[in-house]
């Protein structure tokens, strides 16, 4: 058994295998089309397919999300009756700390929505510029993030805005997300040079805040000045090229015999997302009624937040945010997404969500103010809500707004963490949510676009369930395909083609032909 091999992977988060197949196939993307000249490659299923917030979770820990539990860095606590974020007690631990034990040290620098950095046989670097954080930025060692910060300075990748942009912030966030996979390549590659390691993981946040902002710039197109106009149409390709030059600077850093793996653990396209209206549909299927906010509804206005914040220049509510204590971050965000809800009368009531719509049950027993009975009356209160979201269609075109509604329940066989995941996710129909006008219901009336020919969340791509996996390396044939790989495989992938023995609690299994490679 070998403990002298390398692996470098570098996630490139939520990147569409579409335009990675199209863009190293034309020349744009000439690092990644190299390795795929000497190496395998192939589209990998994602858990993101019901949970979009699950596959970071799910590639850490080689398990679905019924085993590990988180979905949103912001999930609902029945008993608080609020959102907060996930914690790790109990859940599954990075793979990369089993790896420790075994002798292989790893760095794990800049990987979305892990917890705080704990003492292992390595080096962890979390929340410098990714996308999504569950815990502010922090380092193992402790000192490693200030040296980083005043050798390099600091992260460079703001918080998200919620909300339409105008071209001007748009080439602003352009140029940011460029200097950010810039700076972030700088300490990679500072790291290889300093650490002692088998396996090295890169995150890029660039393709997934770029997707989202930069996916579709045309309505914001016109009267936009030329210049501006040109950089805004390519925009979400200068990043992807950014994050090509960023591998081929690693690839010269690395050493000659390491195995190298690209991937992104799901995609991107058109923003289907309907989550918006999903509280006023909920409302009038719960109520029977047909119009906006009647007295029965469950769930009042946005609330006095809300309207508040509307009224505030983003800058200046981000700089009141960021002074409070995280714990009141979160409720703030919570209150903001989820309004006022009278308890005593909502039976079901909307989730905080990037892209499915989840719906929660009012339990009783379970939630700390449940009016719903456990048994027959939940799947009643399942049955009608399932009935009315499929009810609703676009009013010009009569095509079915949401695709499919599963119970997670029947999603997935039991899991200690089932209780944590939302009791019903829908599945939007396939098409931008831009192009509504009104949507539609027989029995529950017209609810209006917020945003019409615009996304109310300012996101015009939002994911799609698939990610990809490109890897080269000793024993891995040029040119081949990787078919029916799942994201929950590669951990196991990493641990085979280390030589190390894969721990019980890690689920997934090597994937074929990239897994241990072959002794010459």
């Amino acid at each position: 058994m070998r403990s002298d091999r390398h692996i470098l992977l570098i996630a490139w988060d939520a990147a569409e295998p579409r335009l990675i197949e199209r863009w190293t196939a034309d020349g744009t993307l000439p690092n990644l089309a190299r390795l795929l000249d000497r190496g395998s490659y192939g589209r990998l299923h994602s858990t993101a397919d019901w949970l979009v917030g699950s596959p970071w979770p799910t590639f850490f820990s080689g398990v679905l999300p019924n085993e590990h539990g988180i979905h949103h860095f912001l999930q609902w606590s029945p008993t608080r009756m609020s959102s907060v974020r996930p914690s790790d007690e109990g859940r599954p631990r990075p793979f990369w700390h089993a790896l420790g034990e075994k002798g292989r040290r790893t760095v794990a620098l800049d990987l979305p929505m892990t917890f705080a950095p704990r003492p292992f046989n390595g080096v962890e670097l979390s929340g410098w510029a990714t996308h999504d954080r569950f815990a502010k930025p922090a380092s193992y060692p402790a000192g490693l993030m200030r040296q980083l910060r005043r050798e390099f300075g600091p992260g460079s990748l703001a918080e998200e805005h919620f909300g339409p942009d105008s071209p001007e912030e748009l080439l602003l966030l352009r140029d940011e997300i460029l200097e950010s996979t810039n700076a972030v390549t700088n300490i990679a590659e500072a790291l290889m040079r300093r650490e002692t390691w088998n396996l090295f993981m890169l995150g890029l946040g660039a393709t997934h805040r770029g997707g989202h902002k930069l996916w579709d710039p045309s309505p914001l197109l016109p009267g936009t000045r030329p210049e501006d106009r040109r950089k805004l149409e390519t925009g979400l390709r200068d990043v992807y090229v950014a994050c090509d030059q960023a591998v081929g600077r690693l690839l010269a850093a690395a050493p000659e015999d390491c195995t190298v793996m690209v991937c992104s653990l799901h995609g991107m396209g058109p923003n289907t997302s309907r989550a918006d209206v999903l509280p006023e549909m909920l409302d009038r299927i719960l109520s029977g009624s047909t119009s906006d906010r009647t007295p029965s509804s469950p769930s009042s206005s946005p609330g006095l937040l809300r309207q508040l914040s509307d009224r505030i220049p983003e800058p200046w509510r981000l700089a009141v945010k960021h002074r409070l204590p995280m714990y009141f971050q979160d409720r703030l965000t919570s209150r903001f997404f989820m309004g006022k809800i009278d308890w005593s009368k909502a039976k079901a009531f909307s989730l905080i969500s990037d892209l499915q719509g989840k719906v929660q049950i009012n339990l009783r027993g379970r939630e700390r103010a449940g009016i719903v009975e456990p048994g027959a009356e939940f799947d009643r209160v399942c049955e009608s809500l399932i009935e009315g979201l499929t009810s609703f269609v676009d009013a010009d075109t009569q095509q079915p707004v949401v695709s499919d509604v599963q119970r997670s329940d029947r999603l997935f066989a039991g899991g200690v963490r089932l209780h944590e995941l939302p009791d019903l996710v829908v599945q939007w129909t396939r098409t931008a949510g831009s192009e509504h006008r009104e949507i539609v219901s027989p029995r529950f009336g017209a609810i209006q676009w917020p945003d019409p020919g615009g996304n109310p969340d300012g996101r015009s791509g939002n994911h799609r369930p698939e990610g990809f996996l490109l890897a080269a390396g000793e024993g891995i044939a040029a040119n081949s395909q990787i078919d029916g790989g799942h994201i929950r495989d590669l951990a196991a992938t990493i641990f085979s083609r280390l030589e190390v023995e894969q721990p019980r609690d890690l689920g997934g299994t090597p994937i074929t032909g990239i897994g241990r490679a072959r002794v010459v």
